[in-house]
């Protein structure tokens, strides 16, 4: 008699993230029974279809349904917010159900964010020019001890670990900075800081690239399909070995790095070329335009997620 398959869930799925690792997972359902969190009938429809077990909720503050439908899971994937305490939190409880009932080794994998380690060079909040390995550092404790006083991300990664030691579930951190490329997924296959710096540069007036501050800011880079590539590898590991967990799990994932202003160099060129605008050069814009037009005003938002290194 065959081993019965190892069950996934998957929250964020119909997202650009969570979407494109859903995308690779459903390539393996020969070893995985997968299942995903979905708001409407439309998006459970489509998963249906492709083989995967839809779970319908109403937002990530619907904590019941997510710690049931978590509890009935050997492994959550959660690329949904790297933001949203209580969902995290929901996730990790019902896992250690599922293990104080069935005595199985269960995994939380969580997708975080680069901006944890950020600095903030453009308000001069925070200047820091250090390279950060998670090959080379204990990451728990230099996000515990990091020297800016609140990061709702890095909050988020300790009540991650710390749960998961209560309830007895294995905890892995995924730290992507600057995801570029078209995702896989379903639904949303793009929705990155690159759009987000090609939205701000269309409603420029007149129309050109955009850069927030000087652009001098540097942070790495790498694909999204590279992204969900990383997922699948560890979703592998965690059946058949034993990778780092809990205050070591944290795993950077990059490959290569580029300037605020070089990505909006670029889009100046494109721009000029496809006669969008009729110039190359990049303008600088400031915090407070930047946040004003996509993060309901947030110059903190703005410079973590546009400015910052």
């Amino acid at each position: 008699m065959a081993a019965p398959k190892t069950r996934i869930l998957v929250l964020g799925g119909t997202g650009y993230i969570g979407g494109t690792i859903l995308s690779e997972l459903l390539h393996h359902q020969d070893q995985y029974d997968i299942s995903a969190l979905v708001r409407r009938a439309d998006q459970a429809a489509k998963l249906d279809e492709v083989g995967a077990k839809s779970i319908r909720f109403e937002s990530l503050g619907d904590i019941n349904v997510i710690r049931a439908a978590a509890a009935d899971h050997d492994i959550v994937v959660a690329a949904a917010s790297a933001r949203h305490e209580s969902c995290a939190k929901a996730c990790i409880e019902g896992l250690g159900e599922r293990q104080r009932r069935t005595g199985n080794t269960v995994h939380y994998i969580h997708t975080s964010g680069a901006s944890m380690i950020g600095d903030w060079p453009v308000s001069g909040e925070r200047v820091d020019t250090s390279f950060h390995s998670d090959l080379k550092e204990d990451i728990f404790m230099m996000e515990k001890t990091f020297p800016e006083s609140y990061s709702q991300v890095r909050a988020i990664n300790q009540v991650v670990v710390h749960t998961g030691e209560r309830e007895h579930v294995k905890t892995y951190i995924v730290i992507p900075p600057l995801i570029f490329g078209t995702g896989t997924g379903l639904f949303a296959t793009s929705n990155s800081q690159v759009g987000s710096i090609v939205e701000l540069s269309l409603a420029h007036q007149p129309r050109q690239a955009v850069v927030v501050g000087k652009g001098e800011g540097v942070w790495s880079r790498v694909s999204i399909v590279d992204v969900s590539h990383l997922f699948y590898l560890l979703v592998q590991a965690v059946g058949s070995a034993s990778p780092p967990f809990g205050k070591e799990g944290y795993y950077f994932v990059e490959n290569g790095s580029q300037s605020w202003m070089s990505i909006s160099q670029k889009i100046g060129e494109v721009f000029k070329a496809k006669g969008i605008a009729s110039t190359d050069e990049v303008a600088g814009i400031t915090l407070k335009e930047a946040g004003d037009a996509l993060y309901g005003g947030s110059e903190r938002e703005a410079e973590a997620i546009l400015a910052s290194k």
